[in-house]
């Protein structure tokens, strides 16, 4: 047999993608090629301006807000109050600490609060700032439910249900007129202050004193661990009908008893009103 000649396989082109172009494109595409590439290029570049040209804005608006928040222009010019009836404006205003024309942006707000807190009336405060120049502070005030001995006034001073001294009585004011009064408990300290703990427990029943039974009321006495009410009896010679509550359990029940018991007695008959036990008091009455 004759051999057989296998014929060479030819070998596949291998296109290098960074040999030089084949001098046989033709010269359209190279010229829009290389317009596209101009294009891009002049794409980035405008990009690149518009970019430095938006921070230099925002550079220029920063600093002219800050400019703006730092100067008298945003400065505190009106400090507003409201629900500060018994505290007063004016005093609130002082205890800001406030300067006229302060910037509003460096107001320490907690620093400020803490100062009208303190004052003897206040029991919380809110701040608000209103741009461009005003401060807006809304008191919320306490509540006096009792009349205590203090060194202030002969009067007495009012205290609200925590024991905080708020300040003297006002004579003819209509609001605090039927408070009850502690006695025989220690003198109070000035507005402000808080109540010693051994005055605590009259000061707890004078607080929950039912609307029946205020009106009867001239004192609520603390004697040691027991409390007693003293109770109004215009004209009557010797002492105060009393009222016995006992230790500070039961409270309220045994409120309850004693103004169901009052409101079917004359008080001025009345020598001793024992409550201790609120299911079972024990009238004692005085002896013609």
């Amino acid at each position: 047999m004759k051999p057989q000649h296998r014929r060479p396989r030819r070998r596949a082109k291998v296109f290098d993608a960074a040999a030089p172009l084949s001098p046989m494109i033709d010269p359209r595409i190279a010229a829009r090629r290389e317009q596209v590439e101009a294009d891009a290029a002049a794409v980035m570049r405008r990009r690149r301006r518009w970019r430095l040209v938006g921070v230099a804005a925002l550079a220029l608006i920063v600093g002219a807000g800050a400019v703006t928040v730092l100067s008298p222009l945003a400065g505190v010019r009106t400090i507003e109050v409201t629900g500060a009836s018994r505290t007063g404006s004016d005093a609130v205003r002082s205890a800001t600490g406030l300067r006229s024309g302060a910037p509003l942006v460096r107001i320490d707000t907690d620093a400020v609060v803490a100062r009208v807190a303190a004052l003897a009336w206040v029991r919380r405060v809110t701040l608000e700032r209103r741009w461009p120049r005003t401060v807006v502070l809304t008191v919320e005030e306490r509540t006096a439910v009792a009349v205590t001995p203090c060194r202030a006034v002969p009067q007495g001073c009012l205290v609200d249900r925590s024991g905080r001294v708020l300040g003297p009585v006002v004579p003819d004011d209509g609001t605090t007129a039927t408070l009850p009064r502690l006695v025989g408990v220690p003198v109070a300290g000035d507005p402000g202050t808080q109540l010693p703990e051994t005055a605590q427990g009259p000061l707890a029943v004078a607080s929950i004193l039912p609307s029946a039974l205020r009106p009867l009321v001239a004192g609520v006495r603390g004697e040691g661990a027991e409390v007693t009410l003293d109770l109004e009896a215009p004209g009557r010679s010797g002492g105060p009908p009393v009222v016995r509550l006992g230790p500070l359990e039961r409270v309220p029940e045994k409120l309850t008893a004693a103004a169901t018991v009052l409101a079917r007695t004359s008080v001025n008959a009345v020598a001793v009103l024992d409550v201790r036990v609120p299911e079972s008091p024990a009238l004692t009455r005085i002896r013609r």
